[in-house]
This record gives structure tokens, C-alpha cells and sequence, in this order.
């Protein structure tokens, strides 16, 4: 199963809980388009965590090599993308797999240093990797030495509630039927009830109060 996400999403939509419902260890194989030969990905690193609850990683990267930042150079060159694509494995033997991108060139100014996020349900399944550029004073030499600095966060998030719309629509069909049946009583006052019938009366009786004024009574002789 494959999802596709950009370093933008999903940041302005998400609601956060306080805990999750789930517990097991959590892996996160990082490959990127870098250096790969006939390869269209290749081995960028691994991220480990053995309890999802307590959020404790170990993070293992390559250093880019000089081959690695005159391509990420090409494609800053074009205004291009820095393209990350993670696999997610978790107890179940269950792989979910993530692509996520960043400006080639505000990697290369950051000095190859991120951000990555994983968002992860209450039941344990992560929804979302993304990466993201991370603001550093690290100065980027262009050795054979050049290590990738991360930072790594989980995210959990909440799920929206479903409307319970069968339940709704089996409530409006029981009243429907009570109503055909005379079962539901109408517990309104007279007036509530016929007033369309009283008014119409009254108005008629005052229009004709108006218009046919008794006759003055005759002197006395």
C-alpha cells in the first residue's frame, strides 16, 4: 500500500491527543533518489523505535558523499525536489510506504540537517511520514564526511467523530410510522392547533363590526 504526502500536508488538519491506545515497536526504513545508479531509490538510513508509547528512537544515516551533494547540487540547480521515500513496518509484518519531498537547495543551506514527523493513529497505524527542512547554523563541507542531521517526532492524531447516520435515519422512519399509525400524540394547546381556523373568524368578525355600526337609538318623546 503506498501513500504519497508532501512536507506540507496534513499540518493545518491535524488534531492531537494526549495518548494512544496501542503499544509495540515501530520500524521506518529511509531511502532516497540520491546516488542510486540504475536504482530509482537507494539505502538513506533507519529509524527504530521498540515502544511507540514512550517515543524513544535510534536514528542510523549515511553521510552524503561528494557524489551525493553534486547531484542534490544538479537539482537545486532547476529549483528541483530532495525526494524521501520511507517504509513502515510494524508488528503485524505490515509495510506502509510514504513519499515526502523537500527543496533540494533549502537542504543544502540547512546543511543536510530535517525534520521528520511520523503521524500515527490511536490503534498504532502510521498515516503520514513527511520531512521537512530544519532551520541549522550547521556549515556544510564538501568532504567525504558530510553527515545527516535529524530530528525525529512522533505525531499522534486524533480521529475525527462519525456521524451516526444509519441510527439518525432508522429514528426518522420509527416517527414516520408512529405518525401514520396515530401513535404520536399532539400535545399543543386548542389555540395552537386551529389557530389558522380562529383567526380568519376573528378578522371577520371585527371587518364587519367596522363597517355595520348599530343605529342610534331614537329621542325620547
Amino acid at each position: 500500500m503506498k501513500y504519497y504526502t508532501t512536507v506540507f500536508n496534513f499540518l493545518l488538519i491535524i488534531h492531537f491527543s494526549v495518548g494512544i491506545d496501542y503499544d509495540g515497536w515501530l520500524n521506518i526504513k529511509i531511502e532516497h533518489s540520491l546516488n542510486c545508479n540504475t536504482e530509482k531509490f537507494c539505502t538513506r538510513g533507519n529509524i527504530s523505535l521498540k515502544s511507540i508509547r514512550s517515543g524513544s528512537s535510534v536514528i542510523d544515516q549515511i553521510s552524503f558523499t561528494k557524489e551525493h551533494i553534486e547531484e542534490l547540487e544538479q537539482i537545486a540547480s532547476i529549483d528541483g525536489f530532495y525526494t524521501i521515500k520511507t517504509v513502515c513496518t510494524s508488528p503485524d509484518n505490515k509495510e506502509t510506504e510514504f513519499l515526502s519531498s523537500m527543496k533540494a537547495q533549502s537542504f543544502l543551506d540547512s546543511g543536510l540537517s530535517d525534520v521528520i514527523d511520523a503521524w500515527l493513529l490511536p490503534n498504532g497505524d502510521v498515516m503520514a511520514v513527511s520531512f521537512q527542512v530544519h532551520n541549522s547554523s550547521q556549515a556544510l563541507s564538501f568532504g567525504n564526511n558530510n553527515k545527516i542531521h535529524s530530528k525525529f517526532y512522533l505525531r499522534y492524531v486524533e480521529q475525527a467523530p462519525v456521524p451516526d447516520t444509519a441510527s439518525y435515519i432508522q429514528k426518522l422512519e420509527r416517527e414516520r410510522e408512529a405518525r401514520e399509525k396515530g401513535e404520536v400524540k399532539d400535545n399543543r394547546s386548542f389555540l395552537a392547533k386551529y389557530w389558522m381556523y380562529i383567526v380568519p373568524v376573528a378578522i371577520f368578525v371585527m371587518i364587519s363590526g367596522a363597517t355595520n355600526p348599530e343605529p342610534a337609538g331614537q329621542a325620547a318623546r
